[in-house]
């Protein structure tokens, strides 16, 4: 008799972080009437810090890739690179990259790389 046994390493108590997804809007303050662009969150979902290995590490030295972060999210068709990830050290992230994972699992999961949003978004 098979049993169902997951390829994957993850459990769900490694999913304990939240990350809100979302993108910018600018808005009016109405105390100075000036522009200012907001994070707005379209959806919030758990993920699992995703560290990289030293040959990793060195492999990506000197390329685009150098200064990103990696996290793990169950699968999810709504996610794009237009959105923007706002984590809970409270700073905001442009996605890079999305591995989905596409195998016949039952329970799938995307690796998302993101880097630092250079702009002055709160």
């Amino acid at each position: 008799m098979l049993k169902y046994k997951p390829n994957d390493k993850y459990k769900p108590s490694d999913f304990h972080k939240k990350a809100q997804f979302g993108s910018i809007k600018t808005v009016t303050n109405p105390n100075t009437g000036g522009k200012t662009k907001v994070f707005v969150a379209e959806m919030t979902l758990r993920y699992a810090p995703k560290k990289r290995t030293l040959t990793q590490q060195y492999t990506i030295l000197g390329t685009d890739l150098e200064d990103t972060i990696l996290i793990v999210i169950r699968h999810n068709k709504a996610l794009n690179k237009k959105l923007l990830v706002k984590l809970p050290d409270g700073l905001s992230y442009d996605i890079v990259g999305i591995s989905p994972d596409d195998s016949n699992n039952i329970i799938t999961y995307d690796i998302v790389t993101l880097k630092l949003n250079q702009q002055g978004v709160q």
